[in-house]
């Protein structure tokens, strides 16, 4: 017998700097970029936190409310993007039920807020529940990883003189571009139609970045003020 479908309601949201897709590290803890989360009544008060301040780490289970419908196969980027794996063999946002699991560092705990390290999370995520991470529990160090047994090799990133005069002239540019420098480092371009000297854009925070591959790695063009909302 088939069980009844249960509707789910968000407890909260994420704020983060990766307004787009495009740019979000394919898994958490790779990019040192923070996030906060907002809680919702009733769920906002001490109450509902008392206690989560003894962990380090935190599951976060939220909905992929930007990804599309999947089917049952899909082409990791890991992978290239040319072979096809079943859904249930990867971490693909299109999934049968659009929902994700990220295992962040927690930062902060204070009334409605939750302040996140590490975080793979678009702006605007609805958050669906939130778990201490056990160590002697979760972690397994001899489980085998499939087609990704290693993390992905960080590339050297190098801003031009137009990036670094933009770094130069705000009071977190410092933080900005190391935040920049690690989620670039990681190659967010998609797995297929890469062209050699294409200029790839991408938006993070409130600027609008602007880079390239080059030999070595890739190399920040410039960064201007978003005119998103």
């Amino acid at each position: 017998m088939a069980a009844e479908p249960r509707c789910l309601t968000p407890i909260g949201v994420v704020h983060s700097p990766f307004r787009q897709k495009f740019g979000i590290p394919r898994q958490p803890r790779l990019a040192p970029v923070e996030a906060e989360i907002e809680l919702f009544p009733p769920l906002d008060g001490p109450e509902a936190v008392r206690g989560l301040e003894g962990f380090s780490h935190l599951w976060v289970v939220f909905a992929f409310h930007a990804a599309g419908e999947g089917g049952p196969t899909v082409r990791p980027p890991r992978l290239g993007g040319r072979d096809r794996l079943g859904v249930l063999a990867t971490r693909s946002t299109h999934r049968p039920n659009g929902l994700g699991l990220s295992a962040v560092t927690l930062k902060a705990v204070a009334p409605g807020r939750l302040i996140l390290g590490g975080v793979d999370l678009l702006d605007g995520t609805p958050v669906l529940d939130v778990k201490p991470y056990l160590p002697w529990s979760d972690a397994i160090p001899d489980a085998a990883a499939g087609f990704a047994e290693a993390p992905p090799p960080a590339r050297p990133v190098h801003f031009a003189p137009a990036a670094e005069a933009a770094l130069a002239e705000r009071t977190d540019g410092e933080d900005l571009r190391r935040r920049l420098a690690a989620v670039v480092a990681l190659d967010p371009r998609p797995a297929t139609g890469r062209t050699e000297g294409r200029v790839y854009r991408m938006a993070f925070a409130d600027v609008d970045v602007a880079f390239t591959e080059e030999e070595e790695g890739f190399r920040v063009l410039s960064l201007e003020a978003s005119l998103r909302d």
